[in-house]
Parts: C-alpha cells; structure tokens; sequence
C-alpha cells in the first residue's frame, strides 16, 4: 500500500525547508520526511491517527486539492518541561493556567482557564512558515473567548499577529481571521451564515487552518469559513490564546505539517539586472535607486519560470504615464494572459507594487495589495513572465522578487499531479 505525504516536523526553530525522504509509514524517522503519494481504495478506508477517513469515489479523489493528501504530525510535545507545560512551549502575557488532562478514551486534552484581565497565550518556541494545522476546540456558549495564534511574534509579555477566532457568542465568528494587538478584523464572518452555523458551542468542533503564501485559509467541521490574503507576516510562532475575563476552553489532536519557511530571490536590485533578459540589451538606463526603460521602450523576461505551485512575484515600480504590459505564459501560442497596469502608480520615493500570487487552483493579482477584478484564468504549467514598456510611457522599476514554493511543497504538488494522472489513466 502507498501511503500519504508525509512532512515530519522540523525540531529547529530556524527556517529552512528540510531533508525529504521516501519511507513507508510503519518507518521512523527525527529528519523531516515526505511520502509518495498514490490514491487507492485501500488508503481511503483506512485511518490516519488522530484523524477519520471515509471512502470516497475516484471521480472526488482527483477533484481533491493537493494539500488535503499531506500528513500531519502532533503540534505539541509529548513531554512536559519543568513548568509543567509541553516541553519548549511557554506561557506569555496574563495568568492563566494551561493543564493537561485526559479523555475518556484516552486521548491528551490540553485545557486553559482564566479569569484575569490579560490574554494569555502558550508559545510555541519554534518558527513557522507555511503550514496546514488542524485541531478540535471544546468551550461552551459561556465559556469566554479564544483563539489560535499562527504567524504570531513575541514582544516583552504579549503576543501579536494573525489570529484565527474561536468563538462560542452569538456573534458565532469562529474561523475568523483576527490581527491581535495591531489592525483587529481582518476577515469576520459577517457575511457568512453557513460558516457561523457551523461552530456548536459545547461540542468538539474541528478546525483546519492552511497558510501558503500570503493566503490564509480556515474551514470550521468542514466548512469554508476565511480565504483571505495579507502580505504582512509570511511566518512566526503559533499561540494557543486564553482571552482575558472568564474563560475555559479545551484543544485536542493539535496536528501539523510544517511546508517550510520560504525565501524570496531578488532578480531585479538596483544596480543589478542578473535574474532577468532585457531586449534590447541597452533598453534599461540605471537610475536613482531604480533603472528606467529607454524611450523606445524595453522588454524584461524573468529568466525562471513561475511553476505550478504556490508561488509570487513583486514588481516594485513608479508609473507617471501610459502603462506597464505583464505577460504571463505564451500569449501567442497559450496558454497566456495579458496583464495591463496603468498608471499613475506610486508617487516620489514611494514605489507602487504589484504582485502576482499563483496556486494549483488559482492566481491573483494585487495593485498596492487592492485586488485586480477580473484577475488571470488559472493557467497551467510553468509560466514565464515578461514586462513590456512602450516608448512614450515614462515609468521606472525599482525592484523585482520571485519568491519560490518551499521544496516541501514543490514535492508534494509534483507527486499529487502525478498520482492524480496515474489514477485517471487506471481503467
């Protein structure tokens, strides 16, 4: 039997993208790992620890997306260090206390209770990038309010970042997307009855939390319930939040794969133009701090392709007239989109920025982090991405990043794709 994605869990907190290896699940191992993946009957009727699988059709197999194949891995220790909380985890900010206890069935449940007048939060010590985190929450209608801390930072006694809601109020907004201790709301659910339907207070409700890239995504018992994208914070701790006041909640099978920290890769500086072809060769003049295309105009190629998975590009420019053509793919022969960014944009020592966001099943534009409507079609393959800027148009490029999936992800979407066209061309 083949077995699932496996991503084992870096011990470090320093970022990086791991050791992938090819091992069968009875096989141990403390260097991170990743499994071949296959989509057979005898794997969908089975159970993944601290998970329930239920038999599917092969039609809604290949329909599955590629991150719903990775396996996860305990977030929490099973040791407890001498503050009689998960060995590395600390406590930060109020007094409330963090107990463990066990279920009827044996299982780790990992409780908070407070009542004072600051939020508390149990820090992971260690720093993630992109993950898929998964957990059950307990706590009833009175129970106060929490929530988890993903891509979160430390400062002093206090923590501060994305928060994903957990709440058992009327208002029913968990799954929400929270900027704790800085913006507030960044994605409620307002607007979204069958998502605050779908957390019952009193009962175990199960979270799924991914974040690739600036997107950030949560499902409450299945459920959609945020898709949100925010280029502020790309990684950080995760904190599990007592909210100050009363409040008593229970976590358990708090499971992770860890996708790695990514790095960006800078192929325009200025002063460098070594990640990029310019046609005509002499068509970009260096400037202040930026190059500025010839007036004849100027072609620039991005010499690495986008690939097929997540993954960004940032264009740093000022347009004062015309505007500035991003082709995506081969617009002649497809499959290829025509992007057009008119200007003004950006102002004297403020460059606008243009961002390009691409996933297995979509991509997205962003002018100034407003997004682009209509934005690209999903294409597919490796795409090469070329700035056009005619003569007559005044602009200036002051910087150029792709930003790369991590290797984890480039390995897990390979081996989905090539499982899904082995399944499709099984009779």
């Amino acid at each position: 039997m083949v077995d699932r994605i496996r991503i084992k869990r870096r011990s470090s907190g320093l970022p990086g993208t791991g050791i992938l290896n090819t091992m069968n699940r009875n096989q141990s191992s403390s260097r991170p790992s990743i499994l071949m993946l296959a989509f057979v009957w005898a794997f969908l009727a089975g159970v993944v620890e601290a998970q329930e699988t239920v038999p599917a059709s092969p039609e809604e197999v290949v329909d599955r997306p590629w991150w719903r194949f990775l396996e996860t891995e305990p977030l929490l220790p099973e040791t407890l260090g001498a503050n009689g909380l998960p060995t590395g985890w600390v406590s930060v900010g109020g007094d409330a206390r963090y107990e463990i206890e066990v279920g009827e069935d044996g299982e780790t449940i990992l409780r908070g209770i407070g009542g004072g007048p600051r939020n508390t939060f149990l820090v992971d010590p260690r720093i993630t990038g992109d993950f898929l985190l998964e957990f059950e929450v307990l706590i009833d209608r009175g129970g106060g309010n929490s929530g988890v801390q993903i891509r979160s930072a430390v400062e002093t006694d206090r923590m501060f970042g994305y928060q994903i809601e957990i709440d058992p109020s009327e208002r029913s907004w968990s799954g929400g997307l929270y900027d704790e201790g800085r913006r507030g709301w960044l994605a409620s659910l307002e607007d979204s009855i069958e998502a605050r339907d779908s957390f019952v207070p009193g009962r175990w409700n199960r979270y799924t939390v991914l974040a690739v890239g600036p997107r950030i995504r949560t499902w409450i018992n299945d459920v959609p319930a945020v898709d949100h994208v925010d280029f502020m914070d790309s990684q950080g701790r995760i904190g599990l939040q007592v909210h100050s006041g009363h409040c008593d909640v229970r976590w358990r099978r708090l499971r992770i794969a860890d996708l790695g920290v990514r790095t960006p890769k800078s192929v325009i500086t200025p002063g460098n133009l070594s990640g990029v072809d310019v046609d005509p060769q002499d068509g970009m003049k260096p400037g202040d701090g930026s190059f500025d295309p010839s007036v004849e105009g100027v072609t620039v190629t991005v010499t690495e392709p986008m690939p097929e998975a997540p993954s960004g590009f940032d264009l740093s420019a000022t347009i004062r007239r015309g505007a500035v053509r991003i082709e995506l793919g081969d617009v002649e022969n497809g499959p290829g989109y025509v992007l057009t960014v008119p200007g003004p944009l950006g102002r004297p020592g403020k460059p606008g920025m243009i961002r390009i966001r691409r996933s297995p099943d979509s991509m997205r534009v962003f002018v100034d982090d407003v997004p682009m409507v209509p934005g690209p079609p999903n294409l597919e393959g490796p795409l090469m991405i070329s700035i056009e800027i005619d003569g007559g148009t005044i602009a200036s490029i002051h910087e150029m990043t792709v930003t790369p999936p991590t290797a984890l992800e480039s390995r897990a979407i390979e081996e989905w794709k090539a499982a899904k066209l082995e399944l499709q061309a099984d009779p």
